[in-house]
């Protein structure tokens, strides 16, 4: 195969890992058959040159050679961030431009285990006291990246691998992010104002100045509407109600609707489009006076098209909105309106009367309004009895 420095390397036997990221914890008669050929990582390095990377005190040494140049050159690439750095995977030793790509790879080596010396007992059958030993399915290498535990990165320049607490390069001096932070190892650029929140305990953009953590919510909230927001304890600790994202840690932009649940703004643009409910309180999503043109013009809808007397219903409700009971009210397909918010966002609870007998309950109650006020649901009228003459006839 060809190598990164143009010179032509014999190829190696056959590896049984198809990224070259050899865990630590494997047999040493592998890396004793590869002592004439480097290893080719497809991914990133192997994890037993992230320890030949230290000097004897524990320090991480720069170094620069064909093998990183390799990892830099063969590393998806990176869209999320502008930077001029690659970050070294400490949980499997590849090279990723970010922890984003490294979480949205499908095929990722396997995780490096510390080799641990393990007493040795002596053998006495021929065959294992167990078979789930002799399993060879591969298992679910898939892991997410710590953040916070990066302590080696590569130059994109020159190739040089080193500590991850700086930005710029100790070789060439170029500049790796015009913004960056040694706690959580982000280099990129300050067109979206990033800094980072000691409360939050990482890096958000905005601008600090326009922003203001709030303990109770544990958020950073916009300034202008800090003093009127409202404030739930860990609203913003939990996923969200349509992605499922976590959306303390998510990249995305956060919307709070006005029954105080968080959701994602894209995510609720969408939802929008179909309900206009909070999807976990199924309270109204929106404020009163943005509804109230829609309210009306559906209870509208409902004086011009009348229920026939067969589908009549006398049902007792509940607002989701104003959380308020009410009985004896007329079903109506479009929905039955809240005397109290005015609000269509009701349920029905349970079906009083049906057809004939709905027909007759109501139109007693229109009555006894044009002579006497409002209907008191309180005291429900009784039901008016034909005369016997009218029967017999």
């Amino acid at each position: 195969s060809l190598g990164g420095g143009g010179t032509l390397t014999p190829p190696p036997p056959a590896n049984p890992y198809a990224d070259g990221c050899i865990p630590v914890n494997q047999p040493n008669a592998y890396h004793q058959q590869q002592q004439n050929y480097p290893p080719q990582p497809r991914y990133g390095v192997s994890s037993q040159d992230i320890l030949m990377r230290q000097n004897s005190l524990g320090q991480i040494v720069p170094s620069t050679n064909e093998q990183t140049k390799r990892a830099e050159l063969s590393r998806p690439l990176c869209s999320h961030y502008d930077r001029k750095c690659t970050l070294i995977a400490p949980c499997c030793g590849a090279a990723f431009g970010c922890r984003i790509c490294h979480d949205d790879c499908p095929v990722l080596p396997p995780k490096i285990v510390i080799q641990q010396v393990r007493r040795r007992y002596p053998r006495s059958a021929s065959l294992p006291s167990s078979f789930t030993s002799m399993d060879t399915t591969p298992e679910d290498t898939h892991h997410t990246i710590d953040r916070f535990a990066v302590t080696e990165i590569i130059c994109r320049e020159c190739f040089t691998r080193q500590s991850s607490k700086a930005n710029n390069c100790i070789n060439c001096g170029i500049q790796f992010g015009a913004y960056h932070c040694s706690t959580c190892n982000l280099w990129m650029s300050d067109e979206e104002r990033p800094y980072h929140c000691p409360d939050c305990g990482f890096c958000r953009v905005g601008g600090a100045e326009n922003f203001k953590h709030c303990h109770d919510c544990g958020m950073c909230i916009d300034r202008t509407l800090y003093d009127n927001h409202n404030c739930k304890v860990g609203k913003y600790k939990s996923n969200c109600p349509v992605c499922q994202e976590y959306l303390f840690s998510s990249r995305s932009a956060s919307h709070e609707m006005p029954c105080g649940h968080a959701i994602h703004w894209d995510c609720f643009r969408q939802l929008a489009a179909h309900d206009s409910r909070c999807p976990v309180c199924k309270k109204t999503a929106e404020t009163k006076e943005r509804m109230m043109p829609t309210w009306n013009a559906m209870a509208a809808g409902v004086a011009m098209q009348p229920v026939p007397p067969e589908l009549a219903r006398v049902v007792n409700i509940t607002c989701n909105d104003c959380e308020k009971n009410d009985d004896a009210r007329a079903w109506h397909f479009l929905g039955v309106q809240c005397r109290n918010c005015s609000s269509f966002n009701t349920v029905v609870d349970r079906i009083v009367l049906n057809g004939e007998d709905a027909h007759e309950f109501l139109e007693t109650i229109a009555q006894r309004q044009e002579f006497s006020g409002p209907f008191d649901a309180s005291q429900p009228p009784s039901r008016p009895r034909p005369s016997r003459r009218r029967s017999m006839m």
